[in-house]
């Protein structure tokens, strides 16, 4: 294999996205229809190279502004997963966003309190069968200006040595952000797992890290189980 089609190579590998699959053999005794499920606001966490000038209140609160955002993709997406003209469609209740939301809100518990209450309490709480929850965990390397700018030079580099300089360019170099997300499906009646994913999805300036999370709710939501 050449220089250059190694290095592609690896950068694919390393920008693909990945589900490691769990199902609990008790869900072949739950009957999907009766179970109401509900999508618990996403915890975020960012760590790596924080962005120039930014304070940890804004980095809090671009945390719980994404969470809330991701938890709508993921809501969304088990809605569509769900409708009768899909092949195999999720055949669980899937109690309202609006629902969910507003009744944590009542009851006080905050985004954050969310993030990390024992699923089971939560189920009780919102008077659903099982709970949702998903951890993201973005890796930020460099900013998309910056990132830009890499790639462009790694452009350069390859025109100017015709490819020949391919194989010493570290793959990845140009990338921005690495997004790992866990979902896993928890029961409200004992806190056992259920289900459980996992994705890893590498970003760059040509494909912003919110575009990828729409990629991984989408991924989420076809790996969801009570298809029946």
């Amino acid at each position: 294999m050449t220089g250059k089609k190694l290095l592609f190579a690896v950068a694919a590998a390393l920008s693909a996205c990945t589900a490691v699959h769990y199902e609990s053999p008790r869900l072949g005794d739950r009957p999907g229809g009766r179970d109401t499920i509900a999508v618990l606001p996403f915890e975020m966490v960012f760590t790596g190279k924080a962005p120039a000038g930014a304070t940890a209140a804004q980095i809090a609160a671009l945390e719980e502004a994404e969470s809330l955002a991701f938890q709508h993709a993921l809501y969304s997406r088990l809605l569509e997963r769900s409708s009768v003209t899909r092949e195999r469609p999720i055949q669980a209740r899937i109690q309202p966003l609006e629902t969910t939301n507003r009744v944590l809100d009542e009851r006080g518990i905050g985004l954050r309190e969310s993030w990390v209450m024992p699923a089971e309490e939560l189920a009780a709480v919102l008077e659903v069968d099982a709970v949702v929850r998903t951890r993201v965990v973005k890796q930020r390397y460099l900013s998309d200006l910056a990132s830009y700018a890499t790639d462009v030079g790694l452009e350069v580099v390859h025109g100017a040595s015709e490819g020949r300089a391919d194989w010493l360019i570290p793959p990845g170099l140009a990338r921005t952000h690495d997004v790992y997300a866990d979902s896993i499906l928890v029961s409200g009646a004992d806190g056992d797992l259920l289900w459980k994913v996992e994705v890893h999805r590498a970003t760059d300036w040509r494909r912003p890290a919110n575009d990828v999370i729409v990629g991984i709710t989408r991924k989420l939501a076809r790996k969801f189980p009570y298809r029946g």
